[in-house]
């Protein structure tokens, strides 16, 4: 039995593992192959022509994919097809120079087609103007064709992304040649349907006649093409746009045909689709999503299936989710369109009773006409004589099949299988929908499956060659889908229940598959269809008989309705699980013979399969039952009999032999009938799914006790019929192993014979099955002879001889003459068995008492009672049945009761009293007690007391405890006396003799005593502890102030403090609880501030603090806290600023170190708990967080990882109110690699650094620094006074700086002064210092240690010793013999030392003069970055400003045009008037129109142009005139003048196409040169005055403004502030400005015509004459342009001091300073004209100015130059220009060599001028860059109208 279990265990956890995996795979279903890229968006899928190949290509934005389908979409090539440089707007080849404005543009897959004949891709994309390209369809890396310089014609898909386009590949019979069918929106002058050229030069372009000619405007018929196909002789285009010829313009849907060899669409027709709602037929559906045709079982049948979705409104084009499934019948759709074509043809397109039907589209001269009847058979596909393009006002209508308003379909497939149909639906929520349509009109939604949720399925929804499998694509994702999933039923049942209309169940195949992969098929019966909906499968409706028993041997009739039949040589198989038995057919079913009782497990019953099967195949299937009574006696536990007779088996018992059989009858004595079986004659069986009525047994009251086998067993033994028996060695007496219940060879057979076939989920084990087992309660008498009960008591006292008694039942049926029984008891797992002797009741006879012997019993365990298991036994024989609750009970009345007081008090059923003298006294049974029974207690005795004081006011509870206390409260009720002052007992807490709580009553003063017990009725017993009453006294408490927050530690001080418990003294400041620890507490948070009392509590008593309080002072704050760095090893002193830290007692500097990624759930739910209790700042911090000091690590921590949560803390020190000192902690290296977190506990605040920090703290690796002696570390450091002591080392200044680092020699201080990463210089004291006492020592080890501290770290980098002239120790004459000697050596060496040194000393000095000149030139430069920025803010609100007031001088367009075309002259030529005689005008105007005709000819115009460039005399100037005079004439015709220019821009591109190219537009050598000069004038006009021209203006003022502000040099040129470092003024030049701000201001009176006005203005008083006048003007007329200001060469400057004071004032004149051959120009301080005086601009008067009159000169404003010297002398301003003189030219060096001396020439002081200057400039310069770019893109925007 055992082998056989074992077996059946391990093919049970084999089956569980299986099904476990199936539970998996059903639950995360099927993993279908699948391609996805994120980084695109798929738009287009094809599939390779040859089924076995199975490549698939997808065309989506910028790539291109090539995928095996037969691998699971694995990617075999990918190709990027964009992004690239384009422009809608330009023709291909597109670079920078055709195409400037072209950007970066995405190429959107437009065309993804297959040419099986070329097995060619064809590919078409939205850039470069829609061009296609052949690639092979083995490798799409290879390019078969690509046209880099494509035609017009060539142009095949739409370059809007926007725009739809479709295509067909056709091959055309007949021909031999294959072409592709285009149909595009529209995005230009490109017709919406044209047949391309596959096979034939030029690649993709199409015939002119080999389109659909549309003679209206192709943006009226925007078409939005959705598929093409192919059916018979036509190709199909299906499409929706706006229907022109009604009046509200909806958008429709239209069907055009074609016919495939028609190569000029004459035989174009379109008719409309409608859609309309099955239920809402007012309702339709007009927008076509996606169609497929669907293929019938003939070629001449087809259907097409569109799905379509209606609109918002008639304005709009978007679909809404609204959508419907409609089916055209391609058969009725061809003859709408062929009478279409007859009624146009023959009757002028109308129909008597419905007018006009046919009519001609898209506004062709053309119409429909009556030609001949036989035209139509003639031409069925049109001529050039007949009418087209043909269109149908009566639309082909269609009811929906299916709709839905829940989602937009986006997709549609169909596929054709045994006469119906099935369509596959994508909407635009990532849904499929399977759809059922049959030829009877059915139509049902069988399954829906979300491909990627919220992603529309694209439009290609399709099936492989095969119709296997379907591809289904989203934007992202393509996935291969099997069409149905019939493999994946495995039985019958799923299988049907399924309802796909795919799948079938092949019957005697016994697997669920599609119809044309069953074998039989054809055979009625053999497959039945999921779908139908009255199939069902095959099952077995009856068995003859449902169970037997394992030893049976019988045939079992099985009932099959519709089994089928079966070839010559076949038969059917019956199996018992996988036994196999030989079945036998009949009418109605198979006869099944039962298996071998060898076959059959040893287990009570097993529940098996009986199964038809045909070969391997499971036909129809139940449940069978093979049942075991031998192992129902078995685990019926002492009821074998009751067990046997109830169970639902037909088992019967006998009795004699005691045994469960399932004979009929037992070979000798009584058999007992199974209760279940009726008619013990007529077995009638039972069906398994029966469950008999059960009844559960009474449970046993008293509990069993543990054993206590590990103590020794007492028994008594003075009984001699008591036998002993170990339990362990016992054979159990109600489990027959003998003859009489199981044969031996059954035995054998058990063990040895086979089991296979039965899996182990039939085999429980004994607990289980007994649990199985259900009783029923019998309709009559009990018949099982049984062991009913206990009679009398069950209570059994120890060590006493007691008698047991039992009432039995049904003993007479053993038929003994003589009843001989044994008592067997179960003490302690060892059996006690006594003789029992049985007589009848007299007054009933089925009822027999049962007595056992009186004997003593006991056991060891030390419990009060314990439960002893009883039962009855044939005299060594087998064990009675006995009731489930036979229990007596053994109880010890010593147990628990060790007082006199607790055995009295015992319950009295057990009979206990007090025996014995005083001495050895114990609490036993009455009957056992053999000295005197203490009928009264002795005294009571105390033995401790708690607490022993209280208060004078009481109030305390006291408990006392002791033995012999009473029995009961009321026994000590007034009794208890503590110090002699009475203590009331509180009844709810007393205990039986051992315990006494009572409460303390006021004592009136202090008194002491002992305490007492008096006990009625008994003794008085006192303590030996002394109890107190005590008066407490508060005199002093520390600290007296302390946060609000609470947090401090408090000490109070005084007498008597220890007073009661200590859990019932507490401390209130207040009136707020202060948690206490003995005589300290720690303060609780408060509301307020300011002074509050101290009270302690001593339990009801209270003590005040006389004369003194406690402050709750404001919370302390932290707001700053730096640095924010440190070394590992900690030490790093942290300054934390606040406000109110003198308050905190223990401040701490906490440190966390966490894994860098997220903590495990469980940790992370902790921590974020404790954030939200108290990381925010100033929260209360509730106590040290234990929780957080844990570290626990992790079970998956790698190693190298850091997996743990660390925490470190250090103390910090208070400094004062606003500062305290916090040491970094020290911490591990995993610091590098972990989260570090730092905070701050002030007692209960807690405060995080990155709140008050600028950066997050971290660690730094610790410093290194080396021995100064490194390479010979033991001898000291040779130091020489008055040098610096350099320390080498790593990473010194990460975390440390210079001021922080401890550095001693000795005990002396080497001050630092520099720090870097890998130095540190420190400044020795000037001599050696000392060294302590202690560490003095003799020789070498007496010199002093150089040691530095950074932190906690502390280096010992050697000894260090100072060189100094140690005292000879020679005598005199041996000195003097050495040093004369020497003297020649010495001086000599001094020499050289002395030079050196010297030598050295300067350079040193030199280096630190260079170091401050540099130091001071960084602060000034700043300073002065600081200064300008500060300016240039004033400034440009300045400058803001007085724009809004005067505004910017633009000029209107006719000046500004003259100005431009003809530059210099004041007034346009063709402005003035024509000066002809009266006579003559007539005749020169009629000329002049006669010209104009002449201009407006475009041939005449461009020979006119050439004509005179050819001419040699035609100069460069005259050119120019031309040009102006031919934009002026055709100035009003803009167009005409554009395509002027662009024919005469292709010529010049031609001509210099021959020459250099990189010459043209470089010199003005044609007309048309300056023909796109002023084109481009006159384009940017607005522009420039509405965008550009305030900022050009701008920065104009901008850059004047900052030159103006200091002295610019008027000979020179040179400023003090420029743009241009060649012209810096680098004299400091002293200079004031005659202005002050807000008081004094410089007026200026204009005096010109009318205009008479006051300005104030700033001058520099270095300022020359003519310089003050140009910011006079330029203040004055501000808001006028420059071309209409005055010259400053026509204004005089004259200075009014007074009402008769007038002078004028000038450049040069007699007062003008000469010094030899120069003379200076007179400045407003060589006149000492001063602040707040009046300067007037009056006109000249003497001559006449050039500067009004000559032409304008374009060119730069020079200063005055040497050329203007006048009789040898030499004029100059603020410098002499022969202090700056330039070498000669001939001098001159290499490019370095100027660059060198220019660079020499600049000091460092006059950097910061241009500094200033540049940086206003950068600022600006940002303006003028944005602008520019604005004219470049404005100007490639023209020059795109050339085209």
């Amino acid at each position: 039995i055992e082998n056989t279990n074992a077996m059946w265990k391990t093919l049970n956890f084999t089956l569980l593992f299986l099904l476990i995996l199936t539970i998996i795979a059903t639950v995360f279903g099927h993993s279908y192959p699948s391609f996805s890229r994120n980084n695109t968006e798929f738009q287009h899928l094809v599939l390779h022509p040859d089924p076995s190949v199975g490549t698939v290509y997808v065309g989506a934005m910028d790539r291109l994919f090539q995928l095996d389908g037969s691998d699971g979409l694995k990617l075999e090539h990918e190709e990027r097809t964009g992004p690239v440089n384009d422009s809608k707007d330009c023709l291909p080849p597109v670079n920078e120079f055709n195409c400037p404005q072209a950007r970066r543009t995405s190429n959107h897959n437009k065309l993804l087609l297959v040419d099986p004949k070329a097995s060619e891709l064809i590919i078409c994309g939205s850039i470069h103007q829609g061009t296609c390209q052949k690639r092979s369809l083995a490798s799409i890396k290879e390019v078969v064709f690509l046209t880099e310089r494509p035609v017009d014609t060539q142009y095949v898909a739409a370059n809007d992304p926007l725009v739809s386009t479709v295509g067909l590949v056709v091959e055309v019979h007949g021909r031999e040649k294959t072409v592709m069918y285009v149909g595009r929106g529209y995005t230009a002058s490109h017709p919406p349907i044209s047949t391309r050229h596959l096979s034939s030069d030029p690649i993709f372009s199409y015939e002119e006649t080999a389109k659909l000619a549309v003679a209206g405007r192709l943006s009226e018929y925007d078409h939005h093409f959705v598929t093409a196909f192919t059916w018979r002789t036509y190709v199909y285009f299906l499409f929706y746009r706006r229907d022109i010829k009604s009046a509200s313009r909806e958008y429709r849907t239209y069907a055009a045909r074609v016919c495939l060899n028609d190569t000029s669409y004459y035989s174009y027709v379109e008719v409309p689709l409608v859609c309309r709602s099955a239920s809402s037929p007012s309702k339709t559906f007009n927008l076509l999503q996606a169609a497929q045709v669907g293929q019938g079982a003939g070629r001449d049948c087809a259907d097409l299936l569109g799905v379509f979705s209606n609109r918002l409104s008639s304005k709009d084009n978007s679909p809404l989710d609204s959508s419907a499934l409609c089916i055209y019948p391609l058969d009725k759709l061809d003859q709408h369109i062929d009478s279409t074509r007859d009624l146009c043809y023959t009757k002028d397109g109308g129909m008597d009773e419905q007018g006009e039907v046919a009519y001609i589209e898209y506004e062709v001269k053309s119409s429909c006409a009556s030609l001949p009847l036989n035209t139509v058979k003639a031409y069925p596909c049109g001529s050039d004589h007949t009418p087209s393009p043909m269109a149908s006002r009566a639309p082909q209508e269609a009811k929906a099949v299916w709709q839905t308003s829940a989602v937009r379909l986006t997709a549609v497939s169909v596929s054709v299988r045994e006469g119906h149909s099935i369509a596959f639906l994508g909407d635009s929520k990532g849904t499929l929908h399977k759809v059922y349509i049959g030829q009877d009109g059915q139509v049902k939604v069988y399954a829906n499956m979300t491909i990627q949720p919220n992603s529309p399925i694209n439009k290609n929804l399709l099936l492989d060659q095969n119709g296997a499998h379907i591809y289904i694509m989203t934007k992202t994702t393509i996935e291969k889908l099997p069409v149905a999933e019939c493999g994946d039923h495995l039985d019958c049942q799923t299988c049907l229940s399924a309802k796909d209309p795919y799948c079938g169940w092949c019957v005697l195949e016994g697997r669920c598959g599609k119809h044309w992969e069953c074998q039989r098929r054809s055979v009625q019966g053999q497959w039945l269809w999921s779908f139908n909906q009255t199939q069902q499968c095959l099952s077995i409706q009856h068995l003859s008989l449902y169970n037997i028993s394992r030893g049976e041997k019988t045939d079992i009739t099985v009932s099959v309705e519709g089994l089928p039949t079966l070839g010559k040589g076949e038969a059917y198989s019956c199996f018992f699980q996988d036994i196999e038995t030989p079945a036998a057919l009949t009418n109605t079913g198979v006869i099944c013979p039962t298996p071998d009782a060898s076959s059959v497990p040893l287990i009570e019953f097993v529940v098996v399969t009986l199964s038809l099967r045909f070969l391997n195949m499971t036909v129809a299937e139940t449940e069978f039952t093979f049942y075991n009574c031998s192992l129902v006696q078995q685990l019926s536990g002492p009821r074998p009999c009751k067990g046997c007779v109830s169970s639902r088996w037909r088992c019967n018992w006998c009795i004699h032999q005691h045994v469960c059989t399932h004979e009929y009858a037992c070979s000798e004595g009584v058999t007992i009938y199974n209760q279940n079986v009726i008619n013990p004659i007529k077995l009638t069986p039972l069906s398994p799914t029966v469950k008999a009525a059960t009844t559960t047994a009474a449970n046993t009251t008293t509990t069993k006790p543990p054993a206590t086998s590990h103590l020794p067993l007492s028994l008594v033994t003075a009984c001699p019929i008591v036998r002993i028996l170990n339990q362990a060695t016992t054979a159990h007496t109600n489990v027959i192993t003998t003859d009489e219940s199981l044969g031996g060879d059954e035995i054998a057979e058990g063990h040895n014979g086979s089991t296979r076939g039965f899996s182990d989920d039939m085999e429980t084990d004994r607990d289980h099955l007994k649990s199985d087992l259900r009783f029923l309660e019998p309709s009559g008498e009990v018949e099982c002879p049984c062991v009913k009960r206990v009679q009398d008591s069950s209570l059994l006292p120890v060590n006493v001889e007691s008698k047991v008694t039992l009432v039995g039942q049904h003993l007479n049926l053993f038929r003994d003459e003589s009843f001989d029984y044994d008592c067997v008891l179960d003490i302690e797992n060892q059996l006690v068995v006594v003789d029992a002797s049985v007589e009848p009741s007299a007054t009933q006879p089925s009822v027999f008492i049962i007595s056992c012997q009186p004997c003593q019993y006991g056991y060891n365990a030390l419990i009060e009672e314990y439960a002893v298991m009883i039962s009855v036994r044939r005299k060594n024989k087998f064990h009675i049945d006995s009731a489930e609750d036979l229990y007596v009970t053994l109880f010890n009345c010593s147990v628990g009761r060790r007082d006199c007081s607790r055995c009295h008090t015992a319950d009295p059923k057990y009979g206990c009293v007090w025996c014995g003298s005083a001495a050895s006294s114990r609490c036993v049974h009455q009957n056992s007690c053999n000295d005197e029974v203490q009928h009264t207690c002795p005294a009571p005795a105390i033995h401790f007391l708690n607490p022993v004081s209280s208060p004078v006011e009481g109030g305390t509870l006291v408990t006392i405890m002791g033995s012999n206390l009473g029995q009961r409260a009321e026994d000590i009720q007034n009794s208890v006396t503590v110090a002699g002052i009475p203590c009331s007992v509180i009844h709810s807490r007393y205990e039986v003799s051992s315990k006494i709580v009572c409460e303390t009553t006021s004592s009136g003063g202090e008194k002491s005593g002992q305490a007492s017990v008096k006990v009625r009725g008994g003794g008085l017993g006192q303590s030996a502890q002394i109890f107190s009453f005590q008066d407490p006294v508060l005199s002093s408490i520390f600290p007296q102030r302390g946060p609000k927050a609470g947090g401090s530690f408090l000490t109070i001080r005084g007498q008597s403090l220890t007073t009661g418990p200590p859990s019932e003294v507490s401390v209130l400041i207040g009136g707020v609880a202060c948690m206490e620890d003995q005589i300290s507490c720690l303060t609780h948070g408060s509301n307020k501030t300011g002074a509050h009392s101290v009270t302690v509590r001593f339990g009801g008593a209270e003590r005040h603090l006389q004369g003194l309080v406690y402050h709750y002072t404001p919370n302390p704050n932290i707001t700053v806290a730096a640095p924010s760095k440190s070394f590992l090893s900690g030490g790093r002193i942290i300054r934390v600023s606040g406000q109110n830290l003198d308050v905190v007692q223990m401040p701490k500097m906490r440190v966390t170190l966490s894994p860098p990624d997220t903590l495990p759930p469980r940790r992370r739910r902790a921590i974020v708990r404790r954030t939200k209790g108290v990381l925010h700042r100033g929260q209360d911090y509730q106590g040290p967080l234990k929780r957080w000091r844990r570290i626990v690590p992790e079970a998956d921590c790698t190693k190298g990882t850091f997996c743990q949560v660390k925490q470190y803390e250090s103390c910090c020190t208070v400094n004062s109110s606003t500062l305290i000192l916090c040491p970094t902690p020290a911490v591990g290296p995993e610091a590098r690699r972990a989260r570090v977190r730092v905070h701050f506990l002030m007692d209960s605040l807690y405060f995080d650094f990155s709140n008050m920090g600028n950066e997050p703290f971290s660690y730094e690796p610790n410093p290194q620094l080396y021995p100064l002696n490194r390479n010979e570390p033991s001898k000291p450091y040779h130091h020489k006074s008055g040098t610096i002591i350099s320390v080498e080392g790593e990473n010194l200044d990460l975390a440390i700086y210079k001021h922080e680092v401890e550095a001693q020699i000795g005990e002396a201080v080497c001050s630092v002064k520099t720090l870097t990463y890998n130095h540190l210089y420190c400044e020795p004291p000037a001599w050696q210092p000392t060294v302590t006492a202690s560490s003095k020592q003799d020789g070498v080890d007496s010199l002093p240690e150089f040691t530095v501290k950074m932190g906690n770290l502390n280096f010992s980098l050697g000894r260090v010793q100072y060189e100094s002239q140690a005292q000879s120790t020679f005598p005199q004459e041996a000195q003097v013999g050495v040093g004369v000697g020497a003297s020649i050596v010495v001086l000599i060496v001094l020499i050289i030392v002395f030079t050196y040194r010297r030598k050295s000393k300067q350079a040193m000095r030199d280096y630190k003069k260079v170091q401050i000149q540099l130091e001071n030139l960084e602060t000034s430069v700043r300073d002065c970055c600081k200064k300008e920025f500060t300016d240039l803010m004033t400034e440009m609100m300045d400058m803001s400003s007085d724009l809004v007031g005067s505004g910017i001088p633009f000029l209107d367009y006719r000046t500004y045009a003259d100005h431009i075309f003809f530059p210099g002259h004041q007034k346009s030529p063709l402005r003035r008037d024509l000066s002809v005689p009266e006579g003559q005008r007539q005749t020169v105007e009629q000329g002049l129109v006669q010209l104009s005709n002449l201009l407006n000819s475009r041939l005449f115009l461009i020979k006119l142009i050439h004509t005179l460039e050819v001419q040699r005399t035609f100069s460069p100037r005259d050119r120019a005139y031309v040009a102006s005079l031919l934009t002026v004439a055709l100035h009003g015709k803009l167009e005409y003048f554009t395509d002027i220019l662009k024919t005469l821009l292709n010529d010049l591109v031609e001509q210099y196409v021959v020459k250099n190219p990189k010459l043209m537009l470089r010199r003005t050598e044609s007309v048309v040169e300056k023909l796109l000069t002023n084109w481009m004038s006159i384009c940017l006009y607005t522009f420039l005055r509405q965008s550009a021209g305030e900022s050009f203006y701008m920065l104009f003022r901008a850059i004047k403004h900052q030159v103006d502000k200091g002295p610019v040099d008027a000979v020179t040129g040179k400023a003090k502030y420029t743009l241009n470092d060649n012209r810096l003024l680098r004299e400091d030049v002293e200079y004031r400005t005659l202005v002050r701000t807000h008081t004094d201001k410089v007026h200026i009176v204009a005096n010109g015509g009318a205009m008479n006005q006051t300005v104030p203005t700033k001058v520099l008083d270095c300022d020359t004459i003519n310089q003050v006048k140009e910011k006079l003007v330029e203040q004055t007329w501000k808001g006028t342009s420059y071309s209409h200001r005055p010259h400053v060469d026509s204004l005089n400057l004259e200075w009014r001091a007074g009402v008769a004071g007038h002078l004028i004032l000038s450049d040069e004149d007699l007062t003008s300073e000469i010094q030899g051959s120069w003379k200076r120009l007179n400045t407003l301080q060589h006149y000492k004209v001063t602040d707040g005086a009046t300067v007037a601009l009056v006109p000249r008067s003497t001559k006449h100015h050039l500067h009004n009159n000559h032409d304008y000169i374009p060119g730069e404003k020079t200063p005055m130059s040497a050329d203007a010297e006048e009789e040898g002398v030499r004029l100059w301003h603020l410098v002499k220009a022969s202090e700056e003189s330039e070498p000669p030219k001939h001098r001159r060096g290499s490019m370095r060599e100027r660059g060198g001396e220019r660079a020499k020439a600049i000091p460092e002081i006059y950097l910061t001028r241009l500094l200033s200057m540049k940086v206003k400039h950068t600022l600006s310069s940002l303006v003028i860059h944005i602008h520019i770019y604005h004219i470049l893109q404005m100007y490639s925007l023209r020059v795109l109208d050339l085209g």
